[in-house]
């Protein structure tokens, strides 16, 4: 049995009674109340008596108020307060929180080891604009835009103005901008912001004939009143996306001290370009609705390389529309009308071979020159190709410099030329239907993107990192997106454009569908204030 020792503490008591520690309560919150009147006489001295909102006024006064929180400071541990105590005191004088008390233990201890209240940098930064808000560079960029317009990505901007235009001005290549500032800037563009505009407009009077879902899941349609002569319009949208054998999930929990051996790069990939409407979602036969001449399914998948399928083009995406697409909607939705919507690639902007361009016609006779199709000239047929045996002339009213620049923009500028369509647009609305693309930098308008983003969440929750399990799940994958969510991704889409109607930014657009996203349409009050609800 262990021997019992007696206990080192002392028996007197040294002032940790409740009682003691009530009194020294009583006497210290005398002692603030004390302090509090010559404090706040500190802390009100000094101040600018002037009401000016301007920059320096305010440094003005926020210097003032640190001399004046580190005065109120020094006066209360030079009565025996502790350094926090005394800091949460002048806080709550100032009626400022824990935050300020600990600034102003800071200011203290900068005053104590430097003789000096730190100063404040408000104002103080750098009030500058863009270099792409300066006139000049906004005519070299709207020049680069033009050349390039339909192969403009936020890369090649971020390139052009990197290697372009930064040297022209002298600046050297190590100040270039970044991907998010361009990206930032090509929405502005006044091109955009016009075709955004245009592509609203249209969008809307198409939508007045397109049908409607509503319920928690959006299980039940609703069809427009149509006048005499109108038809149903369904919107089929359309996208490409990849998906990669090595593409699996990044992130998870896992041992301590333990990283997941993960494989090198991508590895083979498939390439999957799909059709969505929200009536059915997948563009495909139902069992009812099955034809043998004609494909079960609009998706095409391939499996890109140059050992493999080949590249996808624009006469594959062409020969799916024409053999899957477009027989698979007219037997699924006879007697309507599909809105064919791509987004804005320069692929999709290819014109047929015997298209009216300027740019490839020769000015002269003689060399390989392009077999373009007839036009209307003064109510007269005209042929757009010289003949071999055609006469060598001058053209009257050139100007010496440079002819041939000058006979290309006449041309191009002319309506017939202007007019011309897509080759994807000219074969779509050959065969009865309509053809929109979406306009740049706005991929949230297409409700495909986050179809697209649900397959792949589940292809990374059940990769297996073999490029014959990729093969056996990528279908399973595509199918995996339940028709209620197809037709929510639709309606999310709709109010984005919605939004953009009525003149919000991207932004204020993204708060308002987070905040009514269980509203069939967003209500109009949201518009009146939107400034101070996201603030």
């Amino acid at each position: 049995m262990e021997t019992l020792k007696f206990s080192k503490r002392p028996l007197v008591n040294l002032g940790n009674s409740r009682t003691t520690k009530y009194r020294r309560k009583i006497k210290a919150l005398e002692n603030q109340k004390k302090n509090g009147q010559t404090l706040i006489q500190l802390l009100s001295k000094e101040k600018s008596q002037e009401t000016s909102d301007s920059e320096e006024t305010q440094n003005n006064d926020e210097e003032i108020n640190k001399e004046n929180a580190n005065k109120s400071m020094k006066y209360l541990l030079s009565k025996g307060h502790a350094k926090l105590k005394a800091s949460q005191t002048v806080a709550e004088l100032l009626n400022r929180g824990v935050w300020f008390a600990r600034c102003v233990r800071s200011w203290a201890k900068a005053f104590k080891n430097y003789d000096d209240v730190p100063k404040s940098n408000r104002g103080q930064h750098f009030k500058g604009s863009s270099i792409l808000n300066d006139e000049d560079i906004q005519l070299k960029v709207a020049s680069y835009l033009r050349q390039h317009k339909f192969d403009v990505t936020v890369n090649s901007f971020c390139n052009f103005v990197n290697e372009e235009i930064l040297p022209s001005i002298g600046i050297e290549n190590k100040t270039t901008i970044s991907k998010s500032t361009a990206n930032r800037w090509l929405k502005k563009i006044e091109d955009v912001v016009a075709y955004r505009k245009e592509f609203l407009e249209n969008m809307a009077n198409y939508q007045k004939l397109m049908p409607k879902f509503i319920g928690e899941e959006c299980e039940t349609q609703i069809n427009p009143e149509l006048m005499d002569g109108e038809r149903l319009h369904i919107l089929v949208t359309h996208d490409e996306t990849t998906f990669q054998s090595n593409d699996g999930q990044k992130s998870g929990w896992r041992p301590k001290n333990e990283q997941p051996l993960r494989k090198k790069g991508q590895d083979q990939s498939i390439h999957v370009s799909d059709f969505l409407t929200d009536t059915i979602g997948r563009l495909k036969l139902n069992e009812d609705d099955i034809d043998d001449t004609i494909p079960h399914e609009a998706r095409v998948i391939i499996n890109p390389g140059k050992n493999f399928d080949g590249w996808w083009n624009i006469d594959q995406l062409i020969d799916q529309i024409k053999t899957r697409a477009i027989p698979i909607f007219e037997k699924i939705h006879p007697g309507m009308i599909a809105v064919f919507a791509f987004d804005n690639s320069s692929s999709h902007a290819k014109l047929a071979d015997d298209t009216l361009n300027a740019a490839n016609m020769n000015l002269n006779p003689g060399g390989k020159q392009p077999i373009m199709r007839d036009t209307i000239f003064n109510g007269q047929i005209q042929s757009m190709v010289f003949p071999n045996d055609y006469p060598d002339k001058n053209l009257r009213g050139k100007p010496k410099e440079n002819p041939r620049c000058c006979a290309r923009h006449v041309l191009a500028t002319q309506e017939d030329f202007l007019n011309q369509k897509p080759i994807l647009q000219e074969i779509i609305e050959g065969l009865g239907h309509k053809v929109i693309f979406y306009p740049k930098f706005h991929c949230e308008l297409n409700y495909i993107e986050m179809y697209w983003g649900a397959a792949k969440r589940y292809a990374r929750q059940h990769c297996d990192y073999t490029w014959k399990g990729l093969q056996e799940t990528a279908p399973r994958e595509l199918d995996s997106v339940p028709l209620n969510h197809i037709r929510k991704y639709a309606r999310k889409s709709a109010k984005f454009m919605e939004c953009y109607r009525k003149g919000l930014t991207g932004v204020q657009a993204d708060y308002v569908l987070k905040k009514y996203k269980s509203h069939r349409a967003v209500p109009d009050f949201i518009f009146e204030n939107i400034d101070e609800l996201i603030k």
